[in-house]
């Protein structure tokens, strides 16, 4: 006979057999034992978590004649006969291959027969939200009142996409991700019937790469037996299979990021890359490293159980949380994930890996919400750290009697002449700035680095000069266009007068004017910044100025 795949060998036949749906199993037995079936019913889930498994057992469950608390009993002739699969009381459609109206319309017509050897003619449709619209609403009649012999089973990992009118007449029931204990307990159980001793990481390993799915586990699980020797299942192995990076390179990588260490950093993706590692797999598996370090940040003492680790893989992961921000492991984590979704697209995986880890090194520089955040963390913490820092206190310590000949050197040192230290020399406080057309150069300066909005607003203005207090710049568009307004909005005058003030050592206004109020101005501004371009570019004794035509 041909091998058979683990997840299909260890498939459960009975209620009491799946593992990780209680409250559904429950539901469901109770039905059977009661009589009580409905007519239809909807398993939504993710992959791997029992949906299929249990439609079969309900299957066979409701035309079995002799069941034990709900269990199908496995030897009456309608058990027999579908688990050979050579009745037509049951029937698998898969709706990702057979979704147009008219294969509905085909099922819908083998309604009406009744069963051959059970009382049911049950039709599992797997992956119904792959169905047409034309097709759900062929459905939609029968589904409503089907005949007393028929029981749907529709199975979905995407209930959201199923319309609402069938939802309506279905009895559903949501499915849960299977815990990692029950799956390596389950994986135990398998490997003990083969024979096979695995390490305790190895199988928390695989459960982890299954994410909840059981036929995952088992999926991986196979591979790793087929390449495991002398019938033990060591850790390194899995990691192989599943091209993976242990443990402690992920703590020794965090702890990089930490640091900043972009050197480091760098090495150890060339190391990864050298031993033949995924970085998409690496993404991953650095995603859910941080995604460890948020939760023990944001929980207490129970961060084990929702971690799945160990008391001492918690220890350390809270040791090394110790050295991030939470704004900042936010951030390293948003892009590690934004990583690997792109990684597909990417000419060079490996550049993808590196510039996501760079950035992770560095703190935000943005100016949005995330990295004022961010930053203000990184500083309450250093002020958190300084504040709980035992103080520092210098004591003088006893010094021992002077001899006579350093009592000698003392005394001819301090009869030495003193050096003389010339004023010059040491740097002095620059003057402010007195020119109007100085100070404004100097205010724009200062508006670059602390209010960028507002020197966005005034760059591309003519500065008109100054009455008395007063700075004036000319708006372009003689109109009260969005600059004006902005401009002359009081907080905006008020910030602006604070930087001149600030750069002129003396108090300073501000105004904006359209361009119709300042013509003149602005005229006399043109002439004289000519005359300037003149005499640079050929020298004042070469070029003549003629004020017979000046404006007056």
């Amino acid at each position: 006979m041909a091998y058979q795949a683990l997840y299909r060998q260890w498939r459960p036949l009975q209620f009491e057999e799946v593992v990780g749906q209680e409250a559904i199993v429950r539901t469901l037995r109770r039905q059977v034992e009661t009589g009580r079936i409905a007519h239809a019913y909807l398993f939504c889930g993710c992959r791997g978590t029992g949906k299929t498994t249990l439609a079969k057992i309900m299957s066979r469950a409701v035309n079995c004649l002799h069941p034990a608390h709900g269990d199908p009993c496995g030897e009456c002739e309608p058990c027999r006969a579908i688990l050979a699969e050579n009745t037509l009381d049951v029937l698998e459609l898969d709706a990702a291959s057979n979704n147009s109206v008219d294969n509905v319309r085909d099922l819908l017509e083998q309604v009406r027969y009744p069963a051959q050897v059970g009382k049911y003619k049950v039709y599992i449709i797997d992956e119904v939200h792959m169905l047409s619209s034309a097709a759900f609403n062929a459905l939609l009649k029968t589904l409503e009142e089907p005949p007393e012999h028929v029981v749907f089973i529709l199975a979905t990992t995407e209930p959201q996409r199923i319309p609402a009118t069938i939802l309506s007449r279905v009895q559903r029931f949501d499915f849960g991700r299977i815990p990692m204990p029950l799956m390596i307990a389950r994986m135990e159980q398998a490997l003990a019937q083969l024979g096979v001793t695995a390490e305790p990481e190895a199988l928390r390993m695989v459960a982890r790469a299954a994410e909840g799915a059981l036929r995952d586990a088992f999926s991986i699980l196979d591979m790793c037996v087929s390449a495991a020797t002398e019938g033990t299942l060591p850790e390194a192995v899995v990691r192989d299979v599943l091209g993976a990076s242990d443990r402690d390179f992920l703590f020794s990588f965090g702890d990089k990021l930490a640091a900043g260490d972009t050197a480091g950093v760098m090495e150890q993706i060339d190391v990864l890359m050298r031993s033949g590692r995924e970085p998409q797999v690496f993404l991953r598996e650095m995603a859910r490293h941080l995604r460890a370090l948020l939760t023990v940040k944001a929980v207490g003492e129970r961060a084990a159980a929702l971690l799945e680790v160990t008391q001492e893989d918690e220890k350390r992961y809270r040791t090394q949380a110790e050295a991030f921000t939470q704004e900042r492991l936010l951030r390293m984590t948003e892009g590690f994930m934004r990583a690997e979704s792109e990684m597909r697209y990417a000419s060079s995986p490996r550049m993808g890996l590196e510039i996501a880890a760079l950035e992770a090194c560095g703190e935000n520089r943005g100016v949005d919400a995330a990295a004022l955040l961010e930053r203000i963390a990184a500083l309450e913490a250093g002020l958190k750290a300084l504040a709980e820092a035992p103080e520092q206190r210098a004591y003088a310590a006893p010094t021992a009697p002077k001899t006579q000949r350093e009592q000698a050197v003392k005394t001819e040192a301090d009869d030495a002449p003193k050096p003389v230290i010339n004023p010059q020399a040491v740097p002095q406080e620059k003057p402010a700035p007195t020119e109007d057309k100085e100070i404004w150069d100097k205010t724009m300066q200062l508006l670059a680095k602390t209010d960028p909005p507002i020197f966005g607003l005034l760059k591309k203005e003519r500065f008109l000069g100054a009455v008395g207090d007063v700075y004036r710049v000319q708006v372009a568009f003689v109109r009260k266009d969005f600059t004006y307004l902005q401009l002359n909005r009081e907080n905006r005058r008020e910030a602006i007068a604070k930087a001149l003030t600030q750069v002129a050592g003396r108090p300073l206004h501000f105004e904006a004017t359209l361009e119709d109020e300042g013509s003149a101005k602005r005229q006399n501004d043109l002439r004289d910044e000519n005359e300037r371009t003149l005499i640079h570019t050929f020298g004042r004794d070469a070029v003549q100025i003629d004020d017979e035509d000046a404006p007056s």
